[in-house]
């Protein structure tokens, strides 16, 4: 007996899966083929004998015969230690499947119990949803219902504004319709009026057409009285007699020099040199107090070096500065009483005494370089030069009118009429441009002295101009 098939002992509730049924049915056909093998062993001896028997009767058979029985018991053993091994093998396949099955069945139960676990989870979400849902449906009906009750409140003020309205309308219309009617005898009115008004407009435009043509003649005459409708005369020699022509190529010198003069004196000679070399250029001082050495060379250099002859007029009063630009001026003229001042440089030193010696000797070379060339021209040295400052003023401030300058050799010409050819509109100004900067910039310090601050010194350079009363500072 090969013993009970394996099937049954497996619950057919207890398999899982199509690979447990593979499993079952590999078994039996191991079963089934071991005990087909045993019956063929069991068969195959006795064939075997039989063959073996039929072979000895035959003559050519070997004399010893085989013993059948101890075969057969032989393959008999062999086949019982195959069987047993083949046995145990199926007990080992057997309790390996077993593991299997446990294995399986608790992989089974974690799957059911997550399962489980996840259909808990999504009832409770589903539980959640439903009370959240519930929650919102039941906030959502309290929101419809307060907003039907706005509504219904704003349907009864507005049947309530409508009400209003229209009566406000009814009224409304009925002013209209008054204001109509008195708008149209207002327009009847206006009408009358504007009629009135246009007959009176054209008749004041009329007397005021004809009042312009006399105000526009006269504004006419006027402006052709204000100009001089005539061609300047340019005079190679502007001097004819004791009367100097000066036409519009005149450049004005007034007020202290300081720095930006010279760019102002120069550019315009530039610029009326570009015009012509030939006709002269007139620089005129009314009223020049001096200033700055450096400005004043540069000018004194620009009328050396000009293409075109520059002549130097002074109406009223030269100093310093300005008294060196006319004595060295090549064409210089003044009215018999202006006035021109020679003096020495003067300087507020400052510094340790190397510094202020210094500064004496800069000082020094400056008079050599400008007043040395109006001593020269005056036929006396340096040294004369300056004794006569304080030989004819205390103060060594030499000052003489230019009849007694030309002696000197100060000026060239003393003229008794300066005609300025050049001016052909009419001047419209209360007062010179300069005397209204001059005014402009004043102050008056703590004492209530007026006075002009002076632009600040470039290096190297001094203030050369007559300042008697500290008016420049």
């Amino acid at each position: 007996m090969l013993g009970p098939p394996l099937t049954r002992h497996f619950r057919a509730d207890s398999m899982i899966g199509e690979p447990r049924i593979m499993l079952l049915k590999k078994m039996n056909l191991v079963t089934t083929l071991g005990a087909f093998t045993i019956a063929a062993a069991m068969i195959a001896p006795v064939s075997m004998a039989q063959d073996d028997s039929d072979k000895a009767s035959k003559p050519s058979e070997k004399a010893e015969k085989v013993d059948p029985l101890k075969e057969m018991k032989d393959e008999i053993s062999r086949l019982s230690t195959e069987y047993q091994l083949q046995s145990q093998r199926q007990k080992n396949e057997l309790a390996k499947m077993e593991l299997e099955k446990q294995r399986l069945a608790a992989e089974a139960s974690l799957a059911k119990a997550q399962h489980d676990a996840e259909l808990a989870e999504m009832k409770n979400m589903l539980a959640r949803l439903q009370a959240e849902a519930q929650l919102a449906s039941a906030k959502q009906q309290q929101e419809l219902a307060s907003a039907k009750a706005e509504i219904e409140t704003i349907n009864t003020m507005t049947s309530l504004h409508d009400k209003r309205l229209s009566e406000s309308m009814r009224e409304t219309n009925e002013e209209l319709k008054r204001l109509m009617t008195e708008n149209s005898l207002l327009a009847q009115k206006v009408k009358h009026h504007q009629t009135v008004a246009a007959e009176t407009s054209a008749r004041f435009a009329a007397e005021m057409a004809e009042a312009q043509g006399q105000l526009s003649s006269r504004e006419m005459r006027d402006k052709v009285k204000a100009k001089v409708v005539k061609d300047i005369e340019y005079r190679m020699n502007p001097l004819d007699g004791n009367t100097l022509y000066v036409t519009d190529r005149r450049i004005p010198l007034n007020g202290a020099i300081y720095s930006g003069t010279a760019d102002f004196v120069n550019d315009r000679i530039n610029y009326f040199n570009n015009q012509s070399t030939e006709l002269p250029i007139f620089i005129v001082i009314d009223n020049c107090p001096g200033g700055s050495v450096m400005e004043g060379y540069r000018i004194v250099k620009a009328i050396q070096e000009s293409p075109a002859p520059i002549h130097v007029v002074v109406k009223s009063f030269a100093a310093s500065m300005a008294a060196v630009i006319t004595t060295l001026a090549d064409h210089s003229y003044a009215y018999p009483n202006a006035i021109i001042l020679h003096h020495q440089m003067s300087s507020s030193m400052r510094g340790n005494l190397t510094q202020q010696a210094e500064s004496l000797e800069n000082g020094f070379e400056w008079s050599r370089r400008l007043a040395d060339p109006v001593a020269e021209k005056m036929g006396v040295s340096p040294e004369r030069f300056v004794e006569l400052m304080y030989e004819n003023n205390s103060d060594g401030d030499w000052e003489e009118f230019a009849d007694v300058a030309i002696d000197l050799k100060w000026v060239n010409n003393v003229v008794q009429e300066i005609r300025e050819e050049g001016i052909l509109s009419q001047p419209t100004g209360s007062r010179s441009a300069m005397f209204m900067f001059m005014k402009e910039h004043e102050e008056v310090d703590a004492s209530g002295n007026p006075y002009i601050k002076l632009p600040r010194l470039q290096p190297f350079d001094y203030y050369f101009m007559y300042d008697p009363d500290n008016y420049y500072r």
